[in-house]
């Protein structure tokens, strides 16, 4: 069969050709960003996260529920949308409600499981670990942290017994509450590091009183040692209570003594 030349002209390859024509539209993007379509970058539902680098919306929208006992003051850092401290674009959206319970905490979370949850240590006090390990069960993507006035040994055993991630001081600023969300969000703990101490004491004082009993704090003791788990000094423990560094130095020798020989060590590793 005879075959006949076909005309070269206009059947250039694609990689001779001028390539202006097709760049024209498109903003040069950075060498480790996606390739988007121009079409897909217009539209609503990607928003810039970093100047070269497009993301959902939807991931950046990070909804969080504060859940106070009722006739609690509304916390300090509020509600409504928060920027975080870690992550450029990422928004949290703050909503807060007051309860009664724990039953009545879950009927607000079932519409729309929050991604954050703080809950008041005051919803937990009377709640056992079967009825904490049910409610994490039914809303398993929800990370919890604890908000309270100061840590305190109630709190601390509420951290342990509902596996929070975090805490929040309801007299936190909205800088503070930010960072610790951004910890618990990037899979960390959002605890201060007095906190973290005080937890991992609280861990080694159970393992102890499974086989020694210790005594019942008093109101005061409890007081001080709280703040001793704060980092402050007895004077400094003296002057926010009002009472003499050797009446500090006294309520500390009874916790030592009513929770063990080896809890002095515990306290002030």
């Amino acid at each position: 069969m005879e075959q006949v030349p076909l005309p070269s002209a206009g059947l250039e390859p694609a990689w001779n050709a001028d390539p202006l024509p097709f760049m024209q539209g498109l903003r040069p993007l950075s060498p480790f960003a996606p390739f988007v379509p121009p079409a897909l970058l217009a539209s609503d539902c990607f928003q810039p996260a970093f100047p070269d680098l497009p993301c959902p919306a939807a991931d950046l929208r990070v909804p969080v529920l504060v859940a106070t006992g009722t006739g609690r003051a509304s916390p300090r850092f509020g509600q409504g949308l928060l920027a975080s401290r870690q992550r450029a674009g990422r928004v949290y959206e703050v909503a807060c409600v007051q309860v009664n319970s724990l039953f009545e905490l879950e009927a607000r979370c079932r519409p729309q499981a929050p991604r954050l949850l703080l809950v008041d240590i005051a919803l937990m006090a009377s709640e056992s670990v079967a009825s904490l390990d049910g409610l994490r069960r039914r809303f398993p993507a929800t990370d919890w942290l604890l908000g309270w006035e100061a840590p305190s040994p109630q709190g601390l055993d509420a951290a342990l017994r509902s596996q929070a991630r975090g805490s929040v001081e309801w007299a936190a600023s909205a800088e503070q509450f930010a960072q610790s969300l951004d910890a618990v969000l990037a899979g960390t703990l959002g605890f201060p590091g007095p906190v973290v101490q005080a937890l991992y004491l609280c861990v080694l004082r159970a393992k102890a009183g499974s086989t020694t009993p210790a005594l019942r704090l008093t109101a005061r003791e409890d007081e001080v040692l709280s703040l001793m788990h704060r980092d402050m000094t007895n004077k400094q423990i003296a002057e926010r209570l009002g009472i003499s560094v050797n009446t500090v130095k006294k309520h500390l020798a009874h916790v030592f003594a009513k929770q063990g020989p080896h809890s002095r060590r515990w306290h002030l590793v």
